[in-house]
């Protein structure tokens, strides 16, 4: 009985740290959104695809777009 309320403390606090470090992640590309700058040329429309790249590696979006 001790070892499965050990597992379920673990399980309730594994999911409390993760949940946390997705409220990170979320922070961390908003950002990344707010640094843009406007695109005003060749120059900033490349660094604004690098950051939005930044973006979806954060979302671990894998898709080619």
């Amino acid at each position: 009985m001790i070892r499965e309320e050990e597992d379920d403390i673990t399980q309730e606090m594994r999911m409390l740290i993760l949940a946390k470090a997705d409220e990170i992640v979320l922070a961390y590309i908003q950002k990344i959104e707010d640094a843009k700058p406007p695109i005003s040329d060749e120059w900033s429309d490349g660094v604004n695809v690098g950051m939005s790249w930044a973006q979806r590696i954060l979302r671990k979006d894998k898709s080619a777009t």
